[in-house]
């Protein structure tokens, strides 16, 4: 009796099975990956990206209301923050690596010793960068990475930042692959940058000590993610800190 042919359709079975498996195998693999990926948005330098005027893009931006809050409302983002040494932010949905992104901003409550400003490239609550000013006339470059939070460029006092509850600054940062420049009210600044990268920069008597001034910070740490706005309380004053935020506008860079 020939068994061949039963022999071969087991075999061309089990083969078609064994196909099947590393195909679903793949697919689960692939959909894992694909839950990381996000769409980039991208642009020629000059070309405008986003713009949010918050007076009708509720549905882009993350809000919530409770100790700490960000509230759209009357044409501005409100972020409210009631505890002392803390932060809380709102992002956008979108991503971007390379942009040129700035923001108007002005602290309505709370202490002048505060921060606020711009968080952008974004990937979770645990990595992002950010660009400060402070009511009493500071600005800072900060960088967070696996929650390990590391101060780029450290408080520097500037002239720039227009000081007091109730003053208007426009934020902007321009990002160019590990390359980002930093403006306060149209004047670019410059960032205090240690000699050891594992080091904190020092800024005292207008200077950048055991560091140096520098028209460009370089670090590659994250190179894309959402943008948004971001507010701090600093420890040793009251809490109670208030910014509202508008006409936020992201150019190509």
């Amino acid at each position: 009796m020939d068994t061949t042919a039963p022999r071969t359709t087991a075999l061309r079975t089990l083969l078609i099975i064994g196909v099947l498996i590393l195909a679903l195998a793949g697919l689960i693999q692939l959909n894992a990956a694909a839950a990381n990926w996000h769409y980039i948005t991208t642009g020629s330098a000059g070309d405008l990206l986003y713009a949010a005027a918050f007076d009708g893009l509720q549905d882009e931006w993350e809000q919530y209301n409770e100790r700490r809050s960000a509230v759209i409302d009357g044409g501005v983002i409100r972020l409210t923050n009631n505890e002392v040494n803390n932060g809380n932010y709102s992002v956008t949905k979108a991503r971007f690596a390379d942009f040129d992104l700035a923001v108007t901003g002005s602290a309505v409550a709370g202490p002048e010793n505060n921060g606020y400003g711009v968080i952008y490239r974004l990937q979770d609550r645990s990595n992002y960068y950010t660009f400060m000013v402070s009511s009493d006339g500071y600005y800072q470059v900060t960088r967070v990475v696996n929650g390990d939070v590391t101060e780029l460029s450290t408080w520097i006092e500037s002239p720039v930042v227009n000081m007091g509850i109730g003053a208007v600054n426009r934020l902007r940062v321009v990002a160019r692959g590990d390359q980002f420049e930093f403006y306060v009210n149209e004047q670019r600044v410059q960032v205090c940058v240690p000699n050891n990268p594992a080091a904190q920069s020092m800024y005292m008597m207008d200077t950048c000590i055991d560091g140096q001034m520098l028209d460009t910070l370089t670090d590659a740490s994250i190179a894309q993610g959402q943008i948004g706005v971001v507010i701090q309380t600093i420890e040793g004053a009251d809490a109670g800190v208030s910014v509202e935020f508008d006409n936020l506008i992201v150019m190509g860079s």
